[in-house]
């Protein structure tokens, strides 16, 4: 009778020549002889995931891992395949957990360097991709995959220039590297608009956008949101010949001139709905009277706190502007949302410039990779026939989200530009958070809105459904016994 070790020799050639049937049980029958062997674990488990039995194959890595560490021999092999399963799962954490793992007791390991990467571009941890691939392509600079991940993440970091060559490099590797073919067309593409829209700038540098309406919907509920306001006016207006619409709902006197200061202030317009007499804005019925009021055939929703690059700006607008009448709504970003703190946040109100976000966002959490939030853009018309945004959302929470689920349902594009988006720190009072006393029903107009085709759609705006008065104190939640009135922090 041959032996465990002999046995795991023979199952071993019969993996590597494909033939899995055999393989798999032979490893069953060196469990049965053997329940606690590592081996015969790890290869089951990894024939489990070449099935995509996912489920099945996870608890058979962890087993053979946790016997190997208990023994004093650890498997890099068995914790990269844990790690891969663990990844495939969405349990992205703990698969970088152990594919550092395997990396630490053998550091040359390039796949699992490169798998590593991935892992940590899927959840934002941009600087730490870079590192890993930093760490892989020096010493392998042989790795196609390396060079076309290197690729991507530029790509997603609106670079296209240095995006085309890292593809470049991957297609000298891997002339057949289709992906690398056709993303290196991509960038290339996206980097000759971007460099025609810098040519066209007027000679003061700025971009012509004199047929778009910027509209910045604004409550001054911490000093941080009349800094940033300041701050994103004056970078619109030096960066583009536009016109800037800001707008209040709230009684009581104004606060953007106290934000702006007077010259800067007689720069922008201004439109003040009164008659809201409760902390909590009306964004959508505030925006829908500044796309009214609008004189331009482009309206763009620019919240108080973000920043793009200009250029995304100018390819948005041509994009809203489509000559087929279906311009859509037009992200000037790519759904890259990353969060801009601490003295980043002062070095953009100094220099007025989104290039040094650009160089530092990598350090900085990636909220989302595909937000609906932040900024869009619209052929004027086209929004109001859509309906407009949709009133029933008050506060903060879900608007966003609705709109593009109702784009989507009437049939009308929903379209990205190339680059991320930054959002500059600020305080969060309760307008601003899920702790909202409206962020139930937001939630519940947001699932009405999915549960509708376009036609329903339709039949809503043309009665009005989507329209309702200004919020006002009579419109908040009877106050909970015992609870805070309405409106005061909980």
């Amino acid at each position: 009778m041959a032996s465990i070790g002999e046995a795991l020799a023979l199952a071993l050639d019969h993996l590597k020549a494909g033939r899995h049937a055999q393989a798999e049980t032979l490893y069953g029958r060196i469990l049965d002889a053997d329940p606690g062997n590592p081996e015969a674990l790890h290869r089951l488990g990894l024939l489990a995931a070449l099935r995509g039995e996912h489920d099945r194959a996870l608890p058979l890595l962890a087993r053979s891992v946790e016997i190997a560490e208990a023994a004093g021999a650890p498997d890099p092999d068995a914790l990269f395949n844990l790690a891969t399963v663990l990844h495939v799962l969405l349990r992205t954490e703990e698969a970088i957990a152990t594919y550092r793992r395997a990396v630490a007791l053998r550091p040359d390991f390039p796949d699992a360097e490169y798998q590593l990467s991935e892992a940590l571009q899927g959840i934002g941890r941009i600087g730490e991709a870079l590192a890993t691939l930093d760490v892989l392509l020096t010493r392998h600079p042989h790795h196609p995959k390396g060079w076309r991940q290197h690729g991507d993440i530029e790509a997603a970091l609106g670079r296209p220039g240095a995006a085309v060559t890292f593809y470049e490099m991957a297609l000298a590797l891997d002339p057949a590297d289709d992906a690398s073919a056709e993303r290196l067309t991509a960038q290339a593409a996206t980097f000759h608009a971007r460099r025609a829209a810098l040519d066209a700038r007027r000679p003061d540098g700025r971009h012509d956008l004199r047929d778009t309406t910027f509209l910045i919907p604004f409550r001054a509920d911490s000093e941080d949101r009349k800094r940033n306001l300041r701050w994103i006016a004056a970078y619109l207006l030096k960066h583009a010949d536009t016109t800037v619409l800001i707008g209040e709902d709230k009684d009581g006197p104004s606060d953007v001139p106290d934000a702006l200061g007077p010259e800067l202030a007689a720069r922008c317009r201004h439109l003040h709905l009164t008659g809201n007499d409760t902390p909590f804005t009306h964004k959508a019925h505030l925006l829908n009277r500044m796309v009214e009021v609008a004189d331009t055939p482009v309206v763009a929703l620019h919240d108080t706190d973000i920043v793009v690059d200009p250029v995304q700006y100018v390819l948005a607008r041509d994009a809203a502007r489509a000559k087929d009448g279906k311009g859509g709504l037009v992200f000037p970003y790519n759904g890259l949302f990353f969060w801009i703190m601490g003295r980043e946040v002062f070095r953009f109100g100094h220099t007025l410039s989104a290039a040094p976000l650009n160089a530092v966002c990598k350090h900085f959490p990636l909220m989302h990779n595909n937000s609906p939030g932040g900024g869009a853009f619209f052929d004027r018309a086209q929004l109001l026939a859509a309906g407009g945004y949709n009133e029933n959302f008050l506060s903060w929470g879900y608007e966003d989200d609705e709109i593009v689920e109702r784009f989507h349902r009437l049939g009308l594009p929903v379209k990205r530009t190339a680059g991320p988006l930054y959002h500059l720190e600020h305080a969060r009072p309760e307008n601003s958070t899920d702790l909202n006393p409206f962020i139930d029903a937001n939630r519940a107009e947001l699932e009405r809105i999915r549960a509708m085709d376009g036609a329903a759609i339709r039949a809503d705006i043309a009665a009005g459904r989507l329209r309702r008065p200004l919020l006002c104190a009579r419109d908040l939640p009877a106050r909970e016994p015992g609870g805070p009135p309405s409106g005061q922090a909980r």
